[in-house]
């Protein structure tokens, strides 16, 4: 079956659909990769906050819908937790890469005033 009409998308929808991610984007999705591990082994030790943080919502008739709202809290603590750490890694080399930005204490040449 022929389409009616060329599937390639228009200035509009390009806008509106279509998305280019910066460089910054890019360095945070490849370090989250190359770092996932993080994320699963904290599900274990998030386990008492992810409890916590579903222990007060109401209309849950069964444990399987109360586990599954853990084990969901577990995982968002868990994704937090690694692009955290994602932008700790990445962003002070990007700034001095993208902005010649330096940390305070990597400044060559100058001496602190006191």
């Amino acid at each position: 079956m022929q389409r009616d009409s060329d599937p390639t998308p228009n200035a509009l929808q390009r806008a509106l659909l279509e998305y280019e991610p910066t460089d910054l984007e890019e360095l945070l999705i490849a370090w989250t990769r190359d770092h996932w591990n993080m994320a699963a082994r904290s599900m274990v030790y998030n386990k008492p906050e992810g409890d916590k943080m579903v222990s007060g919502v109401s209309g849950v008739r069964t444990d399987e819908g109360q586990l599954v709202m853990q084990v969901a809290a577990r995982v968002a603590v868990s994704e937090r937790e690694l692009m955290c750490r994602a932008v700790a890694a990445v962003l002070p080399a990007w700034l001095e890469t993208t902005y010649g930005l330096t940390p305070d204490g990597k400044k060559t040449g100058k001496k602190k005033s006191k």
